[in-house]
């Protein structure tokens, strides 16, 4: 007899971050790959499984292609001893959607379906409930919707592993978003400042320079005298 189980987790956008920058992050499977809390390995299959494609889970394949990878896992059993755990392989297909991501595992008798969606919280009259409590009012969140299907004597541990893998997933892929934003925005003031350093601070298009001919005439004559700079003609200068 098989047992089913939805878990539902969300997280706020900051202001600062919009729908697109989610969006990108999604698709890039690597992005959930790495924050997923049990993962520690994974890489990318030559294609997916017909049978798995049959699933009326995913969008058109044809329309919106999938991609698969093999997924390594490490579970343990008691947290508390390095030799109470054990890796677990498995194929993992991801989709890229209009609104987010849909990902389906396959393990050991147990298939868990996930879907990432960006979603407006106006939709929602401003409020979307996380696992454990309300977001409060939001322009963008981040939702994720988990279904698992498995023996009913398994879901037990099944259950909480997956929880414990998903938890804080929408969490962490806007924090990572908004970190690699905050990172970009720094080079660029550093790129600006070192480009003002390099001009002495000048933010003109151009610089003055002192005539070398002019110099040497007055060492020649043997006289103490400062050479007036003289114009050569503006030389062009690129910031980059």
């Amino acid at each position: 007899m098989l047992a089913k189980h939805n878990y539902h987790t969300a997280a706020p956008i900051p202001p600062h971050v919009s729908r697109d920058d989610i969006l990108a992050a999604l698709h890039d499977h690597t992005t959930c790959l790495t924050l997923q809390a049990l993962t520690t390995t994974h890489s990318l299959l030559p294609a997916t499984n017909p049978a798995t494609l049959k699933d009326t889970f995913w969008y058109p394949p044809d329309a919106y292609p999938t991609a698969s990878y093999h997924v390594t896992e490490t579970i343990a059993f008691l947290p508390w001893f390095s030799w109470a755990k054990y890796s677990l392989t498995f194929p993992s297909v991801f989709q890229s959607t209009p609104t987010g991501l849909k990902t389906r595992a396959d393990t050991g008798g147990v298939v868990l379906r996930a879907e990432f969606r960006v979603l407006e919280g106006s939709a929602m009259e401003g409020f979307v409930d996380g696992e454990g409590g309300g977001l409060g009012e939001v322009r963008w969140v981040l939702v994720e919707d988990v279904e698992v299907v498995c023996a009913w004597w398994m879901m037990p541990l099944v259950r909480g592993k997956m929880e414990e893998a998903h938890r804080d997933i929408c969490r962490k892929v806007v924090e990572k978003v908004a970190r690699q934003m905050a990172e970009r925005e720094q080079e660029g003031g550093n790129v600006q400042m070192v480009a003002k350093q390099k001009t002495g601070q000048v933010e003109s298009d151009h610089v003055v320079r002192v005539d070398s001919l002019a110099q040497k005439q007055d060492s020649y004559a043997g006289e103490d005298v400062e050479s007036e700079p003289k114009d050569q003609g503006p030389e062009k200068i690129t910031y980059g």
